[in-house]
């Protein structure tokens, strides 16, 4: 590579590690949003009540449960067997297409309701407890009650804002003449992770401590944690706004470009989370080809906006061939010819983009910390699941390192990231029943 391209790729590097100090800064701030958002006096963090209480790990029985939180969605049923273990005994997965995601909500709505009723078969009686796995951005009046804020992820449903999702599936399935099907319990994708991980581990020891945090870092990020008396509440920390200290300048430029969340909203998400790390390569890729002559012959297939997916991160990672040769292949399926030279700073820039997400992951994480547990004197269990968590490789262990270099490795050691795959649709579950045992 010309030397030119190694000082742009190396302050590139520099821009894109922020320093501990900075990442420290940034958890005290985020601890002081916290503080803010239960005291109602306004921030970015919502800490929204979610009005579900902690599985005592002993519920049964059947339930049924729906998880929507995107372009994929899921119904089906599950059993609880009383001993931590949750079991899928009949689902369907259901798609939206590009327009369904600004169509009416009662369109949604509709394909939602024909899932469920599929699921639940012909039975017409036997009243079935729904556990409803909403993850966008709600505001809970009471546990069957979500009223609708903005929503992420790139849907722009028309005139969603400020409804009852829970009474807008159930009028759908109203009209389908599903009437024995009701929602007992509405949640995000955080409070499931959380719930099914405290009915797991409360399974096998009664007197286990719960869960403490449910983080989701997939396609969007966001964080659920128990406050003690003030309950389990949402923070929707995607929504986390003090880090435009740590923007490079397509950080700016992205938040000022896309529409939907727009500028100033979703801030951190769009620098930590799935939908968004790819485009941010992206940027980056076509920010260096106008500067040197590394990647200058990608610009015509890399010209449009998210024209680069995060799972191409992965792949690109995960690759250990020759002159990364699967990488050669993969970029040449999106129309890209390249020499060995541009696919190692390929690699180098994911490297670069994923590894800032982890850390500041894990700056956020310490800031909830920080305000549960001060001294992290004890030891907590931190819920997790997502697509760029469960997908990337060592994810995992990015986000370990970003938590020892902020706390140091012995207190890092007292917190215990435990992936729950597929958490959202079996923690439902979870949370429909201990409201069914609480009604």
């Amino acid at each position: 590579m010309t030397t030119p391209a190694d000082a742009l790729l190396a302050a590139t590097a520099t821009a894109l590690t922020p320093s501990t100090g900075a990442l420290q800064a940034m958890s005290e701030r985020f601890r002081d949003e916290i503080a803010r958002g239960l005291a109602g006096s306004g921030g970015s963090l919502k800490m929204l009540p979610t009005f579900v209480r902690q599985p005592r790990g002993d519920e049964r029985g059947q339930v049924m449960f729906l998880d929507w939180g995107g372009t994929y969605g899921r119904a089906g049923i599950a059993a609880l067997s009383g001993d931590g273990r949750v079991q899928v005994e009949r689902e369907e997965v259901f798609e939206f297409s590009d327009e369904d995601k600004m169509a009416p909500p009662e369109h949604v709505f509709d394909t939602i309701a024909a899932a469920v009723a599929r699921v639940a078969g012909r039975d017409r009686v036997t009243r079935r407890p729904l556990g409803f796995a909403y993850s966008f951005p709600a505001r809970l009046e009471r546990i069957d009650r979500a009223i609708a804020l903005s929503l992420t992820k790139g849907w722009r449903l028309q005139a969603l804002d400020g409804r009852d999702v829970v009474e807008l599936l159930a009028d759908a399935l109203a009209r389908r003449g599903v009437r024995n099907v009701a929602v007992s319990a509405v949640a995000n994708d955080t409070v499931a992770a959380l719930a099914l991980l405290t009915y797991r581990v409360r399974g096998r020891d009664r007197h286990a401590p719960p869960a403490d945090i449910g983080l989701i870092v997939g396609t969007g990020t966001n964080q659920a944690a128990d406050m003690g008396g003030l309950g389990i509440r949402n923070l929707e920390s995607g929504n986390f706004d003090a880090v435009t200290d740590l923007w490079v300048p397509c950080d700016a430029a992205l938040d000022r470009d896309v529409g939907e969340p727009a500028p100033g909203v979703q801030r951190f998400e769009k620098m930590a989370a799935g939908h968004y790390l790819g485009e941010i390569v992206r940027r980056l890729v076509t920010d260096l080809a106008s500067r040197c002559p590394v990647f200058r012959s990608w610009t015509a297939a890399l010209g449009s906006p998210f024209g680069f997916d995060t799972a191409n991160l992965s792949r690109i990672e995960a690759d250990r061939s020759p002159g990364l040769s699967e990488t050669e292949r993969l970029l040449r399926g999106i129309g890209v010819e390249s020499s060995t030279e541009e696919r190692q700073a390929l690699r180098t820039l994911g490297r670069l983009v994923v590894t800032r997400s982890a850390r500041l992951i894990a700056a956020a994480l310490l800031g909830t910390f920080r305000h549960i547990d001060p001294g992290l004197a004890s030891s907590h269990r931190i819920a997790v699941d997502g697509s760029l968590y469960g997908g990337y490789p060592d994810y995992h262990g990015l986000v370990r390192r970003g938590l020892e270099d902020l706390v140091g490795p012995e207190r890092a050691d007292r917190l215990h990231l435990e992936f729950v795959k597929e958490s959202t649709a079996l923690g439902a579950a979870v949370i429909a029943a201990v409201a069914r045992q609480n009604t």
